[in-house]
């Protein structure tokens, strides 16, 4: 079977306008009344008259960004206005009615992003992991989970060491890409199409991190959309920091073997770069000088809120993290080639609790850790194919699950 491409220009009106269509006038109305119930919502913009509040969300609507700073909203911002304009159209409503919504649902985002993790300890333990060697660039992440309850004749057995996976018959991914008007096609397979590709990313609870910055009209910042290189990533990543502002350590590479590792809270940024042929990060746990300082003093204001002491649950947490951290290292520097099976024993790794990549909910895993590797993918951003593993639930793990494996198409300049 032949890979087909198939590409089409970006229409942000005309994507408006579908999007119009779906909701309808009704539905609008509907849903600003209830946005502005919204919990964190209704004592501040909720509490402005209906007049206020458009002449509120307009004057930033019509308000051009600052392109000197950033450039590259000269063009994101007309286009989200045309979306806007395009979605009032689709919905039979006006500009003002339709912005208000878009306004009101971004704040609802971020507002609840940052209440919901001012004190809440994630059950996570996801790992990203870079490694650069004869097989490509190849990108790893485990990814944890808290598990539903097994069923009451379950019975654990200690997993097997790591002698290799089953695959399953590789597909052909066909592709149908939009192509912004200026930019860079985002997704073509594992990568933009310049070949810059975010390989693994893991939440990382910053607790007490600061409040997200409003940048609305522009909701989050496309950094595939104009990356061209690594390098390139990382300046534009310093640059829209505010824009970009999930909590999160994020593995990033290109196809010449340039790697990073973004340290991120809601508004600072720590960046590691690839030294040698390994870089990794892990849930709970930021090693940039800058991100290490500020994680550290938000824990100890989070003990000292919470009345708790540095022998607590929460701060065990910290250690396992960093404890984790420490071991994938010692994986990734390991004699074992650099390459797909390199990875592929990273990822199956049963090391006891905390250490263990792959995790099993098994009897020695602590009692605040009960969590399973739902996932565990992989990524071959030198040959654009990807590598999947998934868990069923308490029959498979993940490690024990055939390889599906995904092969793109071609991008332009190979």
């Amino acid at each position: 079977m032949s890979q087909q491409i198939q590409i089409v220009p970006e229409s942000p009106f005309e994507d408006g306008i579908e999007a119009g269509r779906d909701i309808g006038q009704k539905k609008v109305q509907q849903d600003i009344r209830s946005l502005l119930k919204n919990k964190h919502l209704k004592t501040t913009i909720g509490a402005m008259s209906r007049q206020a509040l458009k002449s509120y969300v307009m004057s930033k609507l019509e308000t051009p960004p600052d392109y000197n700073r950033y450039p590259e909203l000269e063009d994101l911002y007309p286009e989200r206005i045309d979306f806007l304009r395009g979605f009032a159209d689709g919905a039979g409503c006006k500009l003002e009615e339709a912005a208000v919504l878009d306004y009101l649902t971004y704040r609802q985002e971020i507002d609840n992003m940052y209440y919901a993790f001012q004190l809440k300890r994630e059950p996570k333990r996801c790992s990203g992991i870079l490694l650069v060697g004869p097989d490509g660039v190849i990108g790893g992440k485990s990814s944890e989970g808290d598990a539903p309850p097994p069923p009451k004749n379950y019975r654990y057995r200690t997993p097997k060491q790591y002698t290799g996976l089953k695959r399953q018959k590789p597909t052909l991914r066909q592709l149908v890409l939009k192509k912004p008007r200026t930019g860079y096609i985002q997704g073509w397979g594992a990568t933009n199409e310049k070949g810059v590709a975010n390989t693994a990313g893991v939440s990382c609870s910053v607790w007490l991190d600061e409040p997200i910055e409003d940048v609305w009209p522009i909701s989050k910042f496309p950094l595939l959309r104009f990356a061209c290189s690594v390098e390139h990533l990382a300046e534009l990543y310093k640059r829209y920091t505010l824009y970009v502002w999930g909590r999160a350590s994020q593995v990033w590479a290109d196809t010449s073997g340039n790697g990073i590792v973004v340290e991120k809270s809601f508004r600072r940024i720590g960046i590691r770069k690839l030294k040698g042929h390994a870089i990794w990060c892990t849930e709970g746990h930021f090693e940039s000088p800058e991100m290490s300082a500020y994680i550290k003093s938000k824990r100890l204001e989070y003990i000292d809120k919470m009345g708790k002491h540095l022998g607590s649950e929460d701060m065990q947490y910290a250690t396992d993290c960093a404890v984790r951290f420490t071991h994938i290292g010692e994986l990734c520097h390991m004699p074992w080639g650099r390459g797909h099976e390199h990875m592929r024993r990273i990822l199956t790794d049963h090391a006891p609790f905390p250490r263990a990549v792959c995790r099993h909910c098994g009897p020695d895993t602590a009692p605040y850790d009960r969590t399973v590797t739902m996932g565990s993918h992989m990524v071959d951003i030198t040959h654009n194919r990807s590598y999947s593993r998934s868990w069923g639930a308490w029959n498979r793990f993940a490690c024990q699950a055939p390889e599906k494996v995904t092969h793109f198409p071609p991008r332009p300049f190979e």
